[in-house]
């Protein structure tokens, strides 16, 4: 009877894990002291290899020096330029929606990988407006607001701080031949 009412709150604990009705942390410990450490009893998950996940990491990562070769390296017109790497962004959001949707732990890098690209398109759109300096400025000060607000929305602590460190050096880059550097 003891053993049956263990696999009921067993089964109550995973649930509530699952639901996230408790911190992770919390249930992990009940289940520990529910299942007295047996492994078969607890929802210990084994760490699968999956080749989809790997592919769509490894074409992340590449997206970004193939943005840089596309902008800076190649003779192609500059709407195919801008078209490939628009092309480049909705794969990035296209794995974010998907790792969101899988709830992976690897959800960062879509992340990092599209404002960075969109980093490139801003740079590549002053490019092709020939834009004055400060509607370049403007125009990098609204990308880096975006990589804010997305840290403020994901709460993701190192896209608001490097929001406000890119926001920092624009500034100090706009202004910076009101200061005089010769000691």
């Amino acid at each position: 009877m003891a053993d049956n009412r263990t696999q009921i709150i067993v089964r109550e604990i995973k649930y509530w894990k699952d639901h996230k009705l408790l911190p992770e942390t919390q249930c992990d410990f009940l289940l520990a002291l529910y299942t007295q450490g047996d492994e078969s009893l607890s929802t210990k998950k084994k760490w699968k290899l999956n080749p989809l996940l790997v592919v769509q990491v490894i074409l992340l990562f590449l997206m970004v020096p193939f943005s840089f070769l596309v902008v800076y390296f190649t003779q192609f017109n500059s709407f195919l330029q801008l078209s490939i790497l628009i092309l480049f962004v909705s794969y990035a959001i296209w794995v974010f929606i998907y790792l969101w949707n899988q709830q992976s732990t690897y959800i960062h890098i879509p992340i990092v990988v599209s404002l960075l690209l969109l980093l490139v398109v801003t740079d590549l759109l002053v490019t092709i407006l020939t834009l004055q300096s400060l509607y370049a400025y403007i125009l990098f000060g609204v990308n880096f607001i975006s990589w804010l607000v997305c840290g403020i929305i994901f709460k993701y602590r190192y896209l608001m701080i490097s929001s406000i460190i890119a926001f920092i050096i624009l500034l100090f880059a706009n202004f910076s031949h009101l200061f005089s550097f010769n000691y």
